[in-house]
């Protein structure tokens, strides 16, 4: 016999797991609320899901597309859908040509291939460790994957490049941001990594 409460978080998952397979087969505008329950929700267009992540197109505050980013599908505590086809943000993509919003070429079953996917496809990339560290974010260089380790040599919002690479668990990585508004910027001011760090 199962432990109490086991068929209902399974239902629940189910359910979040279906609301997120909408979302992205009908290309609904959805705002994604994740554990802890004080981070930032996601609002955007759900362009993949796999076992281990959740790729979604970000929308800003400007309603323009801006980057994609992995969220940990155990995270995910709800999905709200904006079940309107004709939706402002949707009739606001389309007016700027930003529609349909791009899919994210990335592996969502595995957490070492996701991040070489989506650091495969922009010079930067952002990671957050929000259980620990809700409200920081680490951008950078993806200089290595081994095991479960991830060295990032990071960039600070001066636009000033570590000296060496720094290394986080990839355990603790709740989400991952590329090809952003802000990232970009940053690489252009900062210019690419030193080959030697």
């Amino acid at each position: 016999m199962g432990r109490p409460g086991t068929t209902t978080e399974q239902s629940k998952r189910e359910r979040l797991r279906a609301r997120l397979e909408r979302a992205r087969d009908e290309q609904l505008f959805v705002r994604i609320r994740r554990r802890p329950s004080d981070v930032d929700a996601v609002d955007g267009f759900v362009v993949g899901i796999g076992s281990r992540w959740v790729a979604v197109v970000r929308l800003s505050e400007a309603l323009e597309l801006n980057g994609w980013s992995l969220l940990r599908v155990d995270d995910i505590r709800s999905v709200r859908i904006e079940p309107d086809h004709a939706a402002f943000e949707i009739k606001a993509l389309q007016a700027r040509g930003q529609w349909p919003p791009p899919s994210a070429d990335v592996r969502l079953d595995d957490d070492v291939e996701a991040l070489r996917d989506a650091a495969a496809q922009s010079p930067l990339v952002t990671i957050l460790r929000e259980r620990d560290k809700p409200d920081v974010c680490w951008i950078g260089v993806v200089r290595k994957i081994r095991g479960s380790t991830l060295s990032l040599l990071t960039v600070d919002n001066r636009a000033a490049w570590d000296r060496r690479p720094t290394r986080y668990d990839l355990d603790d990585v709740t989400r991952v941001d590329w090809g952003g508004g802000y990232e970009h910027t940053l690489h252009l001011v900062a210019g690419p990594a030193p080959a030697d760090a």
